[in-house]
């Protein structure tokens, strides 16, 4: 449905925001650009001028002049994780949340939510968007991935690890160790979830307390909010986690089939999780990029768009939905991306560009895009 539909939608979209946000209208007749003369045809999307991520950092104080309504008719502040304490300010309205809550709904075949047990390496979503909450314009700010996870439908028996102890977030690693151990070869229906380097520290711990275990088949183990180079708001790992490596250990210490891994790439500028299947066969998680989002991969030099496979550069997502309160329309991340196909997963054969996502380009924060927390654990 999106498919057919994208390019009038983001068209419009893309009018409206030009219409509503002076600092994008700025920005476009710098560049030439006006989008009621200048997209006409799906070629000219690679002409839409982008918003670079970096422009929202609270640092900048642009974020305001990056909405598309008036800052007391903003419902909420969607804030980052920050390694550097400079973290990026998204300002949304409710219409942007349920749209988010549609694009989360439509990837229910990858997710797996509603069944069996969820054992999630992060905090009630409760406790993540009411932690720290600061007032901004009269309306508080909230963790954008906080707001993920309280749309997405976790199972009703979801333990989160995550506890607010004395204003700090304690990682219940007894806890985890009991999940596993009852779950462990029944086949269960299960997941665990959360962020990567929690996950992995933690299983690092623990390999010298207990022994593996079997989750089994039907278990799956769905990571997001970055944290691959090692670091992950003030969460920290001895060094870079390679994707291979993390799935290899952790698959062969809980007893889950490699090929039952899965990641989400998100940020705090984008309107929809991009979610990725690790491939057994290539090492990499390979991520499906969604029908109702555009991407196109700019070299890191001239920033001309690159289309062929193995091409490698910035990740640019075009937003036909989601946006109405800010200028997110067409965004620029300071991530790195490796086309694998334009059109098809060579791993599973979906029908979908399929990217492999490489890392921050050198020299950029490492800022991850998940909860603003401050979590107190000896593994954290």
């Amino acid at each position: 449905m999106y498919t057919s539909q994208f390019f009038s939608d983001f068209k419009k979209n893309l009018e409206g925001q030009y219409e509503d946000c002076p600092g994008y209208r700025l920005l476009s007749q710098n560049q030439s650009f006006n989008p009621y003369n200048d997209l006409l045809c799906e070629d000219d999307i690679k002409r839409v001028p982008f918003v670079a991520t970096t422009l929202f950092k609270k640092s900048n104080m642009l974020f305001k002049d990056l909405l598309r309504v008036k800052p007391d008719e903003v419902d909420k502040w969607t804030i980052s994780s920050s390694t550097s304490g400079d973290p990026s300010i998204v300002g949304r309205i409710e219409s942007d949340i349920t749209q988010l809550r549609k694009f989360v709904e439509l990837q229910n075949d990858i997710f797996r939510p509603n069944g069996g047990y969820d054992c999630v390496f992060y905090p009630h979503p409760h406790e993540m968007n009411s932690y720290a909450s600061q007032l901004i314009f009269g309306k508080p700010t909230e963790s954008y991935i906080g707001n993920v996870m309280s749309v997405f439908n976790f199972s009703k028996n979801t333990n989160f690890l995550l506890k607010l102890v004395d204003n700090d977030f304690v990682l219940d690693i007894n806890t985890f160790i009991d999940f596993i151990n009852r779950h462990n070869d029944q086949n269960d229906d299960l997941s665990i979830r959360g962020s990567t380097l929690l996950l992995y520290n933690t299983v690092e711990q623990i390999k010298n307390e207990i022994s593996p275990v079997r989750l089994g088949k039907n278990a799956i183990v769905h990571t997001g909010g970055g944290g691959w180079d090692g670091k992950k708001g003030n969460i920290s790992s001895e060094k870079e986690i390679e994707r291979f490596r993390f799935v290899e250990e952790i698959s062969q210490f809980l007893g889950i089939p490699e090929e039952n891994f899965i990641d989400t790439y998100s940020f705090t500028e984008n309107s929809t999780p991009i979610t990725g299947h690790y491939s057994k066969e290539f090492k990499d998680y390979y991520f499906h990029v969604p029908e109702w989002i555009k991407i196109i991969i700019r070299d890191p030099k001239t920033l001309e768009p690159l289309e062929h496979k193995g091409a490698k550069g910035f990740i640019q997502v075009l937003n036909a939905y989601g946006t109405n309160a800010y200028a997110g329309a067409s965004v620029l991340v300071d991530d790195m991306a490796e086309i694998i196909s334009t059109d098809c997963c060579p791993e599973c054969g979906q029908k979908c560009m399929t990217l492999s996502i490489t890392g921050r380009v050198k020299g950029s924060e490492a800022k991850g895009c998940g909860a603003t927390l401050s979590v107190r654990s000896d593994v954290a």
